[in-house]
């Protein structure tokens, strides 16, 4: 496997006297590869075990650079407490900030079109000057309709990449073919040059400077020339007066639109050129972190945390533990709970039947215990550590309360170990049978307590028990 990375060869170039690791974590799904660097290729690794002179790169792909900060700490005796991470959110809150009011886009117009019907053998010449001037009307209407739906699909384009400039839940390669897509959907091209950017922003500028100006002329000739007809005359069932009236009604509504053009008469360069600075930001980023390990450090574990830039809204913070020895010390714990015991002996009773035979029959499956453990097992800083466990119970219910001797095998579960699940062996005072008797052996005693006695027995147990100083412990 080849890397192009500069940073990463020149890492290479500086540590080649020392065996060199990389380890490799992926943020979309939270997998961790470790490979062992040989001149120009990676071989993939189960562990790292750093030795003295080892050095590491720590690799984070599917980093969003624009939403996180980095930090990364290295710990030179087993991580104690495991941090987990919270639910990190997209900043849709600031994506919304700094956008401004959408345009939106213009209404239809109720106004007739000259489809090569208007001609002067069935209308009089004012009729026809003033009809002709409204077609005029409508199609720049159309011209300036088709503007501002630009305008709102330019300002729709800049919020879809600030969101996915911002985006922690997509991998870099989605994030920037979804900005190609948006860029050529809005604007037909994903070349943007400085000079295509100014001739794109200008073209669309001017067409619309000049289609709001002739609006104006046109709308003033309409009420001069309606002066000249009769009011009454109907046309494609409207009456010359209502399509007078429209025509006014339709120009107040390029209202809005003339005052952002006239406050800002670049207004499509504008957003044309925030398009294209957007696009070329999530285009050239790196979604990418490195941090190198210096070299004198001879450390056990990385912790990564990363946390959302000040502006982002969030506290959320991601926490993520690197192993970098499979040689950890071995961690003690002690725990309280609850177990549960079997012995085959105290599972049976005996009675004497009614032809002094003696007989057998079930008792409860199992004891309940209220036990305590002391737990050693490896230090690692994930997965669930097995190790094993020593302890004792005491029954809670029955006449006898033996203590209960336990020895078996655990698994501690979850951050910082606050369940401990043990099963195993199990030791103690039992009932058995007495003088040599049997199930089905003929006796003269009439007292079935007299043919038992206490001694004690192996049996097995499982218990759930609980790490009560690390409860709660596990997101700060």
């Amino acid at each position: 496997m080849k890397f192009l990375s500069v940073a990463f060869c020149c890492f290479l170039a500086s540590t080649s006297h020392a065996q060199q690791y990389l380890i490799r974590y992926d943020m979309q799904n939270q997998q961790t590869k470790y490979f062992k660097i040989q001149q120009e290729d990676t071989i993939k690794i189960k562990n790292i075990d750093l030795r003295k002179n080892g050095r590491i790169l720590l690799q984070v792909n599917n980093y969003n650079p624009f939403y996180w900060n980095a930090k990364v700490t290295a710990f030179k005796t087993p991580v104690d407490e495991e941090v987990g991470y919270g639910d990190a959110f997209n900043p849709f809150s600031v994506l919304a900030g700094g956008m401004g009011d959408l345009m939106g886009g213009l209404p239809k117009l109720d106004l007739p079109k000259n489809r090569g019907e208007l001609t002067h053998d069935n209308l009089d010449d004012a009729t026809y000057n003033y009809l002709s001037t409204v077609a005029k009307y409508v199609d720049n209407y159309d011209d300036i309709q088709e503007l501002s739906k630009k305008l709102e699909e330019l300002q729709t384009a800049k919020l879809q990449l600030t969101e996915l400039k911002y985006d922690i839940l997509k991998k870099e390669a989605n994030i920037k073919a979804e900005a190609v897509n948006v860029v050529k959907k809005v604007l037909n091209t994903n070349e943007l040059e400085i000079s295509s950017v100014l001739e794109i922003g200008k073209n669309y500028n001017n067409k619309l400077h000049n289609s709001l100006d002739e609006a104006g002329s046109l709308l003033n000739s309409i009420q001069q020339q309606q002066k000249l007809v009769n009011p009454a005359t109907v046309y494609e069932e409207k009456t010359m007066k209502e399509i007078g009236e429209n025509a006014s009604n339709s120009y107040k509504k390029l209202e809005r639109l003339k005052i952002a053009e006239g406050a800002n008469p670049n207004l499509l360069l504008d957003e044309v050129a925030a398009v294209a600075k957007l696009y070329k930001e999530i285009n050239a980023a790196n979604f990418q972190f490195s941090y190198a390990v210096k070299n004198e450090e001879d450390i056990s574990d990385l912790k990564l945390e990363l946390y959302p830039k000040p502006d982002m809204g969030s506290k959320d913070t991601m926490v993520q533990y690197f192993e970098l020895t499979t040689k950890k010390n071995i961690r003690i714990r002690n725990s309280v709970g609850v177990a549960f015991s079997y012995f085959d002996a105290n599972n049976t009773s005996y009675y004497i039947g009614a032809d002094s035979l003696i007989r057998s029959g079930k008792k409860d499956l199992f004891t309940p215990l209220l036990s305590t453990f002391i737990h050693f097992y490896a230090g690692k800083t994930k997965g669930v550590k097995w190790g094993g466990a020593f302890g004792f119970g005491i029954p809670l219910q029955g006449e006898k309360k033996d203590i209960n001797f336990l020895l078996g095998i655990t698994g501690a579960i979850g951050k910082n170990e606050p369940i401990l699940v043990t099963v195993g062996a199990a030791g103690a005072k039992v009932n058995k049978l007495a003088n040599g008797y049997q199930v089905g052996s003929k006796t003269r005693e009439t007292d079935p307590a007299k043919l038992t006695t206490n001694g004690y027995g192996v049996g097995g147990f499982l218990s759930v028990t609980f790490n009560l100083n690390n409860l709660g412990i596990g997101k700060k």
